[in-house]
């Protein structure tokens, strides 16, 4: 019964860890991170990634949303 626990919690955790483009995170900014595709292309542009996980891309467009101009 643990390794299936174990199988489960590791795929969890892959799935967290994997890495989307700008483009796909753009196509979801309004659901998954409650701001504008421009926002994100332009955040992404700004860091100078091309690719990051979930967790990557909330903190980029949110440090991005709050620079002041």
């Amino acid at each position: 019964m643990e390794k299936k626990e174990e199988v489960k919690l590791k795929s969890k955790q892959d799935i967290k860890k994997q890495e989307y483009t700008v483009e796909e995170f753009a196509q979801a900014a309004q659901s998954l991170l409650q701001t504008e595709p421009e926002c994100v292309i332009a955040a992404f542009q700004l860091a100078g990634i091309q690719k990051a996980t979930e967790e990557q891309a909330k903190k980029i467009v949110k440090d991005f949303l709050k620079t002041e101009v």
